[in-house]
């Protein structure tokens, strides 16, 4: 059974293959049962904000083991080890699920009508706007789906992976109305994103921590995170 669950823990060891599994095995039997599972379970989470900060894990796990690494991960940033979790609407590893999909570059949109075309040329319409109206209306549909099912069947929530509960962790709570609140309506619309227009009853609703900056800001750290996660996963492949 110990061996059994070392190697578990062991073949999601970014070097696995390359480590010494003896090493690695002399010390997951030093540590205790509850080491073992803590050391197994924490080990996605742990790889997953590394790769957040920009750092390969290139040290051996036989390493990780007997610093006992896993405690490197903040309280309250576990995630499930495997397979996907519920995420509430407009809770924080929903929003974290929105802002992936926002990630994704616009699609295509279809060809200004004649009439739009002739309203732009006379000087009523402006084509940023009108194009910035188009994206939030089409750009994003993914993201569209989610608004619509959050008012809609605001229960239901939607199932995103381990590491987008982790990339969602440390989203902080922005009270809807308010001037930070505005702030961030101002930065999607900038981006031609879609906006939370209707939030039901919910009064809260999670954004990337702003940590003494703007929106702007926050919302390029997560898009930077995110990058660096696909960077490390493609590198490991």
């Amino acid at each position: 059974m110990v061996r059994k669950a070392f190697l578990k823990f062991y073949r999601q060891w970014p070097t696995f293959g390359d480590d010494s599994d003896e090493r690695a095995f002399a010390e997951w039997q030093g540590l205790t049962a509850e080491d073992r599972e803590r050391a197994s379970t924490l080990l996605p989470a742990f790889l997953t904000l590394a790769a957040m900060k920009g750092r390969a894990v290139k040290f051996a796990a036989s390493t990780y083991l007997r610093d006992k690494r896993w405690q490197d991960v903040p309280e309250g940033m576990e995630a499930p080890a495997t397979g996907p979790a519920m995420a509430a609407t407009f809770g924080k590893a929903w929003m974290a699920e929105r802002f992936i999909r926002l990630a994704e570059p616009c699609t295509p949109l279809p060809p200004l009508t004649r009439f739009q075309e002739h309203e732009i040329a006379a000087g009523r319409t402006d084509r940023n706007a009108l194009q910035h109206e188009r994206m939030q209306k089409m750009g994003w549909p993914s993201v569209n789906a989610m608004h619509d099912q959050a008012v809609r069947y605001p229960g239901r929530g939607v199932r995103v992976s381990a590491e987008t509960v982790l990339l969602g962790s440390d989203f902080e709570p922005v009270k809807v109305g308010s001037d930070l609140w505005l702030a961030w309506e101002q930065e999607h619309r900038a981006r031609g994103y879609p906006w939370l227009t209707d939030t039901g009853r919910a009064e809260w609703v999670y954004f990337p921590p702003l940590d003494d900056g703007t929106p702007a800001t926050a919302l390029n750290g997560f898009f930077d995170r995110l990058q660096r996660i696909g960077q490390s996963e493609a590198a490991a492949q």
